[in-house]
């Protein structure tokens, strides 16, 4: 999200919330109030109170239509959703941190085994992605010009590398992400530049 806000130079407050410090900030109750489901990142705009990633990409592009990204052609959209969707439903939550938690426990794993599995899913996801992508790509997921799915893209990359994904196999993924952290927005939201970096 912060992405997007920085692509569309909206100012905003931003509030971090650690998710390991003291047991996991998401897990206390004055935030469990905002968002009962606990999860990151979260919106506020006025009275509207927004989670999930896709819901608030969706009305911020509707708010504030500068500079889009997501287009207006019906099955150029769908194309673009389909790319979010991989990354945001398909790969992003096999890492999350409370399902990590849960495999662990359930399944008695060391943190070198919760890390593999982790991996495991990320890579196959990837993988699957960068098929997906090749007919669809050009400086970007979409073509030549930024869209959402690049949005996704970025941070997906950034935790595959994390997790210790071997990219060697994804070199469109790896083109199209080298060309958006050539971007301001994206220097710009940066973990690393944030007010809460370690």
């Amino acid at each position: 999200m912060r992405i997007a806000l920085h692509h569309k130079g909206i100012d905003y407050d931003y509030r971090p919330i650690h998710l390991v410090k003291d047991g996991g900030e998401q897990r206390k109750d004055d935030y469990l109030s905002l968002n009962p489901k606990g999860e990151v990142p979260f919106f506020i705009d006025g009275e509207l109170k927004l989670g999930q990633s896709m819901a608030i990409l969706l009305y911020i592009e509707d708010r504030w239509s500068e500079r889009p990204l997501f287009p207006k052609n019906a099955a150029e959209m769908a194309k673009c959703i389909q790319v979010c969707e991989i990354i945001n439903s398909g790969i992003q939550p096999i890492q999350n941190l409370a399902v990590m938690h849960e495999v662990k426990r359930r399944y008695n794993l060391n943190d070198e085994e919760k890390v593999d599995w982790s991996r495991f899913w990320i890579q196959k996801g990837l993988d699957a992605l960068e098929k997906v992508l090749g007919p669809l790509a050009g400086k970007f997921c979409l073509g030549n010009g930024l869209t959402a799915a690049d949005l996704f893209l970025v941070p997906q990359v950034y935790n595959g590398k994390k997790f210790g994904v071997n990219f060697s196999g994804l070199p469109l993924i790896s083109k199209i992400n080298d060309s958006c952290l050539e971007l301001e927005s994206f220097k710009l939201a940066d973990p690393s530049c944030q007010p809460d970096s370690p």
